[in-house]
C-alpha cells in the first residue's frame, strides 16, 4: 500500500471525530505512516492495470523513501505543534495535504503523479483561503492560478511525452520539456515564478505556515529530480539562490523573510541536482531534507513569537531571549543549521552539494549566497532575540507545551545529523569517503558567516530593520490586465454582425489561397 493513503483514510475519519479523540488521531496517523515507510522494502512495486496503461501505485527507492521519512516525521511534529490551534478544516486539508506529498514520493507513473499533484494545489488552496482575512482571500486566488497554470503545463507535458514514446512511466522525460519546466518551476518556486509564495506563507495563520513550508516547493524539487534530472540547469539555480537570499534581507516580517529564503535554498538543491553525480544528488537531497527540518523549525519559532506577543516584524521586537530562552535556543540551533556551521546539519549538506560541483562559478555563486544566507538570520536573531528595547517586548501568554515539544523534536534531529553525518549512508552511495570535519572543510564553512560578522558589523545601520514601503514588483497582474483589455476588444469584434464574420471568413481564404500559389 501506498503510505499517502493512510492520510487519506486519516482524513475522513477525522472530519467526522470530537476534539480529543481527533488529535490522537491525527498523531497516530504520522506515528503509523512513519513505521510504515521504514518498512517499505526498496524496489518494492505495486502496478494496476487501467486501460491501456498500467498504473504504478507503489515504486520505492532509497531517496523517495528517504524525503517521505521526514514528511512523515514534520508531519508529526506540526501536528503536534498545532493541537491546540487546529480546527476541524485544518485536520482533513491538512492530511490530504501531507498524504499527497508523500503519496507522490512512491508512484511511478505519470498518470498517477498528475492526479497526487492537483490534490496538493487544491488542498493547499482551501489551507490558504479564508473569507475572514481579505488580504487572504485575494492572495489565495492568485496561489490557485498561478498553480493551475504549472498544471495546465504539466498535463501538456504529459501529454507529449506519452505522444513521443507511448508510456506513461515515470522517467526523464524527452518530450515536452518546457512544459514540464515550467510546471516544476512554479512548484519550487523559481526565481521569476516565486511571487505566489511570499505572499501566501506570510499571511496565513502562522501554524499554516509552518505546514506550507515543508512540503509544495519540496515536491516540486522532487520532480526536478524525476522529470528532468538529465537537464542541467546549475545556473538557473545559482540566480534563484542570490537573487532569494537579496530579496529576503530587505525583509522585516520574519515570515516573509523566511519565505524568500525557502526560494533561496531551492536554489541549492536545483544546483546539486544539476550537478549530474551522486555527491552532487546526495547533497542537494539531503539539503531539500534539511531544509524541511530547519525551514519548519524557523516557521515554529516565529510561530510561538507570534503566538506570545501578538507582533512579527522585526521592528516590533527585541531582548526575546530573556523572556523566551528555550525559543532563542531553538532559533540558534535553526539559524546556526541553514547558515551552515560546522555541527549542524546544514553544514554537511552543503559540503557535499560544494563537493559535488566542479564549476567555479557556481561555487562563487554558493559562496555568495552563503554570506547572504548568514547575514540574514544574524539580522533575525540578533534584532528579534539579543537587541535590547527601551520598553520591553510584552509577552501576552506562554506557549503550550506541545509547541516547545515538537520544536524540541525537530531540533534533536537537526544536531543528530550534524554530529553524526554518517547515518546519511544509509541511504546514499558515496563514490568516496568525506571527512565532514577536517580542519579544511570547517574553515572552509566558516569563511563566509565571517564575512557576514564583517559585513553585519559594518553596515548595521543599514541591515537594521525600519519602516519603509515595500515595492514586490510583480509582472503577472500587468500580464492579466493586458490578456483583460485584449479580451475586450475581442469581445468588441465579436458583436453578432454575420456580415463582418462572413468578411473574415472569406479574407482568410483568399490569403490562403495566395500564399499556396506563392
Amino acid at each position: 500500500m501506498n503510505p499517502g493513503v493512510i492520510y487519506f483514510f486519516s482524513a475522513i475519519i477525522l472530519y467526522f471525530s470530537k476534539d480529543r479523540l481527533r488529535q490522537v488521531i491525527s498523531v497516530l496517523t504520522s506515528i503509523f505512516a512513519l513505521i510504515i515507510i521504514y518498512k517499505l522494502s526498496p524496489d518494492q512495486q505495486i502496478a494496476l492495470p487501467f486501460l491501456d496503461f498500467n498504473l504504478v501505485l507503489l515504486k520505492v527507492d532509497h531517496i523517495g523513501k528517504l524525503i517521505a521519512l521526514i514528511f512523515s516525521f514534520f508531519a508529526l511534529c506540526s501536528t503536534i505543534y498545532a493541537l491546540k490551534l487546529a480546527d476541524k478544516k485544518y485536520y482533513l486539508l491538512a492530511n490530504i495535504y501531507i498524504g499527497s506529498s508523500i503519496a507522490i514520493l512512491f508512484v511511478g507513473d505519470l498518470f498517477s503523479f498528475y492526479v497526487l499533484w492537483e490534490m496538493m494545489t487544491i488542498s493547499s488552496y482551501f489551507l490558504i483561503f479564508t473569507n475572514k482575512k481579505p488580504i487572504t482571500k485575494q492572495t489565495s486566488y492568485y496561489y490557485f492560478m498561478m498553480h493551475m497554470v504549472g498544471a495546465i503545463s504539466l498535463l501538456w507535458g504529459i501529454l507529449l511525452q506519452y505522444n513521443g514514446t507511448g508510456s506513461i512511466l515515470l522517467a526523464n522525460v524527452e518530450y515536452g520539456i518546457p512544459f514540464f519546466l515550467l510546471a516544476v518551476g512554479i512548484k519550487l518556486a523559481f526565481i521569476g515564478l516565486h511571487t505566489w509564495l511570499p505572499q501566501n506563507y506570510a499571511n496565513v495563520p502562522f501554524y499554516i505556515s509552518v505546514l506550507l513550508s515543508a512540503y509544495t516547493t519540496k515536491v516540486g524539487v522532487y520532480a526536478l529530480y524525476r522529470l528532468l534530472g538529465g537537464i542541467n540547469l546549475g545556473y538557473a539555480g545559482i540566480i534563484t539562490a542570490i537573487v532569494g537570499v537579496f530579496l529576503a534581507l530587505r525583509q522585516t516580517q520574519v515570515r516573509k523573510l523566511l519565505s524568500y529564503h525557502i526560494i533561496s535554498q531551492i536554489g541549492y538543491m536545483i544546483t546539486a541536482i544539476g550537478a549530474g553525480n551522486s555527491l552532487g544528488l546526495a547533497g542537494g537531497v539531503l539539503h531539500l531534507i534539511n531544509n524541511v527540518l530547519y525551514k519548519g523549525l524557523l516557521f515554529m519559532v516565529i510561530g510561538v513569537v507570534i503566538y506570545t506577543t501578538e507582533k512579527e516584524d522585526l521592528i516590533d521586537l527585541g531582548g526575546l531571549f530573556k523572556r523566551l530562552p528555550i525559543i532563542t535556543f531553538y532559533a540558534l540551533v535553526a539559524a546556526l543549521s541553514i547558515a551552515g556551521v560546522p555541527f549542524f546539519s546544514g553544514h554537511v549538506s552543503k559540503l557535499l552539494i560544494k563537493k559535488g560541483i566542479d564549476d567555479p562559478i557556481l561555487r562563487w555563486g554558493l559562496y555568495i549566497a552563503g554570506i547572504g544566507t548568514a547575514l540574514s538570520f544574524l539580522k533575525v536573531i540578533y534584532f528579534a532575540f539579543f537587541k535590547g528595547r527601551e520598553e520591553e517586548v510584552e509577552i501576552k501568554r506562554r506557549p503550550p507545551k506541545s509547541m516547545l515539544l515538537s520544536m524540541g523534536m525537530i531540533t534533536a534531529l537537526i544536531i543528530l545529523i550534524g554530529v553524526k553525518p554518517s547515518i546519511i549512508k544509509i541511504f546514499f552511495n558515496f563514490e568516496y569517503e568525506v571527512k565532514f570535519y577536517s580542519l579544511h572543510y570547517i574553515w572552509k564553512s566558516l569563511q563566509p558567516i565571517i564575512l557576514a560578522l564583517v559585513i553585519f558589523k559594518l553596515a548595521h545601520d543599514l541591515i537594521e530593520p525600519h519602516s519603509h514601503q515595500e515595492n514586490n514588483f510583480d509582472i503577472y497582474p500587468y500580464f492579466g490586465k493586458v490578456i483583460n483589455y485584449l479580451s475586450m476588444k475581442l469581445s468588441e469584434l465579436h458583436n453578432g454582425d454575420l456580415s463582418r464574420y462572413m468578411l473574415w471568413l472569406i479574407s482568410t481564404l483568399i490569403f490562403l489561397l495566395v500564399k499556396f500559389l506563392i
